[in-house]
């Protein structure tokens, strides 16, 4: 028995001693420290018991394992040579330097844009044969740089201009404000071309309301309200032709240029969107980038006719595709075409007064321009009609709680007025008598 305890004893030292062995400290690699350069070190952690200590320390990089290795040239202009540093013989991922060496790669000079404004002067740039396997494209990294790899020519593209619909007026394509009659503006973008080229169109001449702001009805006495658009020739023509609308509004066009592609690029260039991403670079524009035009396409909607009598037929004006019918933020323009429409008109059972003679009170139905049949108003108001000819009856009815007085006709019964039974004062009962509940009052 004491043979067996005494090697229980040394084996229970024996793992006591490993305990206190794992319990010492061990120093783990974390990284190099690169942030002097010439001067690299070897960052560690202490680490006890598995968990790390907070702190750290840096051993030197012997001189003998510090290496720069040159790797090749890059990709972009001017292909400078570059080595990468190792150190311990690894490669330090992100930590490259140029060196004054630079390949025999073959270069040449191509077309490569051609100016959107003047004469549309022709712009090479210089092209490098990428470890003489494929042509790229080299851009400068400095104005200087810049300078010797993008040159003019003394050719010119040949370029077509046109011009593109940007706004109606003070509306953008598709009815919405870039500025309004007070001139507040809503649309930065285009606001700022017609501002710098000096071609702020005439907004439309809308009405204010009381508080000051746009609505949508066309001032009395403008070109375009509807009394003047709507006055007839004796032969039966409008005495303000669409001639007329179209050299009265001011569109808003923008000049696209095509040219030559040179490299797969779109040659139809919005000239004034590149402006404005553009116009703090000192670029030279033609004046006429944005301008405004006449002679806008002017159509009218198919006539349809107001619900109120006489049931005028009108239309809407369309300018280059846009219906001026007041969404959005288009105004109210039409016209009177001097013709009116008999629509189909019913009278529904509305209801019966309620007052003695009893009339039967019927709405006004209308077939509108879409052929259906809707409630017409006049003023806002529903179009009613009385005496029809019917009347109702009156009869009372009682229940439990009230009294009541319907009236009777063709259509059915309607209770028109009623009278509680149970609020009068009935007197008796015990003072302070409420809800069943009798009390004396001292």
């Amino acid at each position: 028995m004491k043979i067996k305890a005494r090697k229980i004893a040394a084996l229970v030292s024996a793992a006591a001693l490993l305990s206190s062995q794992a319990a010492f400290a061990s120093w783990e690699f974390a990284g190099y420290d690169t942030t002097v350069p010439d001067s690299y070190g070897k960052i560690y952690n202490e680490v006890i018991g598995g968990k790390y200590t907070s702190k750290t320390k840096v051993e030197p990089v012997a001189e003998k394992d510090v290496e720069w290795k040159f790797e090749g040239y890059e990709l972009s202009y001017p292909h400078a040579g570059y080595e990468r540093l190792y150190l311990e013989g690894n490669a330090q991922k992100g930590i490259t330097r140029n060196v004054s060496q630079f390949p025999q790669w073959e270069t040449r000079f191509k077309d490569f844009m051609w100016e959107l404004s003047g004469e549309h002067r022709i712009y090479q740039r210089q092209q490098t044969k990428i470890s003489n396997k494929y042509w790229a494209w080299d851009f400068g990294k400095d104005a200087t740089d810049e300078a010797m790899v993008f040159v003019p020519t003394t050719r010119v593209a040949d370029v077509k201009e046109s011009f593109r619909q940007y706004g109606i007026a003070n509306l953008d394509n598709d009815g919405n404000y870039v500025f309004d009659i007070n001139g507040k503006v809503y649309n930065e973008e285009k606001f700022a071309l017609y501002s710098d080229f000096e071609a702020i169109p005439t907004p439309f001449n809308v009405k204010l309301d009381e508080e000051g702001e746009p609505t949508k009805e066309i001032k009395e006495g403008d070109f375009l309200h509807f009394v003047n658009l709507s006055q007839i020739n004796a032969d039966g023509s409008y005495t303000v032709t669409d001639e007329d609308i179209a050299n009265y509004i001011d569109i808003g066009a923008s000049k696209f240029v095509t040219g030559p592609t040179y490299y797969g690029e779109n040659p139809t260039k919005d000239v004034a969107a590149i402006y404005y991403r553009s116009y703090d670079k000192g670029w030279n524009w033609d004046a006429d980038t944005v301008r405004l035009e006449k002679g806008a396409k002017i159509e009218w909607t198919n006539p349809i006719y107001e619900m109120a009598e006489p049931h005028n037929y009108y239309q809407y004006l369309i300018v280059n595709g846009l219906v001026m019918d007041g969404r959005n933020d288009t105004p109210r323009i039409w016209r009177y075409t001097n013709g009116k429409a008999s629509p189909d008109v019913e009278w529904r059972y509305a209801f019966v007064e309620a007052d003695y003679p009893y009339n039967v009170v019927e709405y006004k139905y209308i077939r509108n321009s879409s052929g259906k049949m809707v409630l017409a108003y006049e003023n806002g108001e529903p179009v009613y009609r009385y005496p029809t000819g019917e009347f109702g009856n009156y009869h009372i009815k009682v229940t439990d709680t009230e009294i009541q007085v319907w009236v009777k006709d063709a259509k059915g019964d309607y209770k028109i007025d009623s009278i509680s039974r149970t609020d009068a004062d009935f007197g008796g009962g015990y003072a302070g008598y409420t809800g069943a509940a009798g009390y004396v009052v001292e």
